[in-house]
């Protein structure tokens, strides 16, 4: 086996072999040396003894550029003299070696933006609409948390996030900053569910902003209204619009609906059991089902191996809220121009859900116990703090009776003036 002064200039240069490969040790560090073989590539490598064995440990690719790949002579030597000094300790480099790439593995996997995936991976995408996972995505992977990517998830802190938020806030968004903040704490609620990490770092963070809290509630000339355009809209989103004022459950409750979650339809307690991952608060809920919803349900086609009764694909629940929410518009619109009248004031999806509590209260006389047991609210006062904790009343036959009376208070509402072409809720 040749031995030479191995330099920089002396590896680049060394002959390739006619066939197979040749090592050539230093002079200086006769342990150490270089293998070349016939296709050119050239490696470090030091012969040492492990418990009295002699083993050869190949420590890399010789850099012979400049710019090139590959470790330097230098750093090579040095190498070979650490493992050198591992070895007579009865430490093995290898084992040391493929500790340290588990090492960095479990680091990579644990970073923000490899967490991130699995978040949306694992609960995004199987449990929420498109458009919220659109906004997550935003939250997680776009421009404010960019500087996060390669951190370990442990090591965000709250100074981070509020760093963040008060960045948003600087810009101008503050509403965009409380929506970042909710998304940012369901995330890392998430993380430490699964033990990835001890404390969240949002964890007792205030809204940077004052919340704005809707209160648009739609009056009776306004349910008759949007009621007789749900009709008019017809078809997929003109029963889920119908769904959520008979119901008033959220939207994206609603869309998601499925065969296997109704039962006893065919009887005179039918009802609606969404689990828990799929509502708000995390806490299955029953609804019971008024024969108007029965009817509107039962006359829903099954699509796909799912069940779904609101979908267009049979894999996801539907979306293009927006496009069937702007056609109503455009219908009552319309209608109210050819009446002379002002137009409606705007109003949203989720306005149903509120005009529903507010009329039970108000002009159904459901007892507000009740209101609230119907739409899973547990921040009312019937389960509020520790009355929550000791009141676990279901109240099924009272929200039965409350959800019969809401349906057939709409239905008295809707009289021939308003619904030319149109019939009732009750079919």
């Amino acid at each position: 086996m040749p031995k030479i002064k191995l330099t920089v200039l002396a590896v680049a240069r060394l002959q390739l072999p006619e066939k197979g490969q040749v090592e050539y040790f230093d002079a200086a560090m006769p342990a150490f040396g270089v293998r070349v073989s016939v296709a050119g590539s050239r490696s470090y490598f030091v012969i040492t003894r492990l418990h009295g064995k002699k083993i050869r440990l190949t420590i890399g690719h010789a850099k012979v550029m400049e710019d090139g790949p590959g470790i330097t002579l230098k750093d090579a030597r040095e190498k070979a003299g650490e493992w050198t000094e591992l070895t007579a300790r009865g430490i093995d480099p290898r084992e040391q070696k493929a500790q340290q790439k588990e090492a960095d593995t479990q680091r990579t996997a644990a970073t923000f933006a490899a967490v991130a995936e699995r978040f949306m991976r694992q609960h995004a995408e199987p449990h929420l609409a498109a458009a919220t996972q659109k906004d997550y995505r935003l939250a997680l992977f776009g421009g404010y948390t960019a500087g996060w990517k390669d951190r370990p998830i442990t090591a965000i802190t709250r100074a981070d996030v509020r760093a963040v938020l008060d960045t948003m806030i600087e810009k101008g968004s503050p509403k965009g900053a409380n929506k970042m903040l909710a998304y940012l704490s369901k995330f890392f609620n998430w993380c430490a569910e699964r033990d990835l990490l001890e404390v969240p770092p949002t964890d007792r963070i205030k809204p940077p902003s004052p919340k704005s809290i809707g209160e648009r509630t739609l009056n009776e000339k306004e349910i008759a209204e949007v009621l007789a355009a749900f009709e008019v809209e017809g078809g997929l989103f003109g029963d889920l619009f119908k769904l959520l004022l008979l119901t008033g459950q959220r939207r994206c409750e609603v869309a998601g609906i499925s065969e296997s979650e109704l039962s006893d339809t065919d009887t005179d307690k039918p009802s609606w059991h969404i689990p828990g991952d799929r509502t708000k608060n995390g806490r299955p809920h029953i609804v019971p089902l008024s024969p108007q919803v029965v009817t509107i349900l039962t006359g829903r086609p099954v699509v796909g191996d799912m069940g779904l009764l609101l979908t267009t694909t049979g894999n996801t629940p539907t979306t293009g809220f927006s496009n069937a929410k702007e056609r109503v518009d455009a219908w009552i619109a319309k209608r109210r121009e050819e009446a002379g009248e002002q137009p409606m004031q705007h109003w949203t999806l989720h306005d149903l859900r509120r005009t529903m509590v507010t009329m039970m209260n108000e002009h159904v006389g459901i007892a507000p116990h009740v209101v609230e047991a119907c739409v899973n609210h547990v921040s009312g006062m019937a389960k509020a703090g520790v009355a929550g904790v000791y009141n676990k009343a279901l109240y099924m036959d009272d929200r039965r009776r409350a959800f019969e009376a809401w349906a057939n208070y709409l239905d008295g509402l809707i009289s021939p003036k308003d619904t030319t072409n149109v019939v009732k809720l009750r079919k």
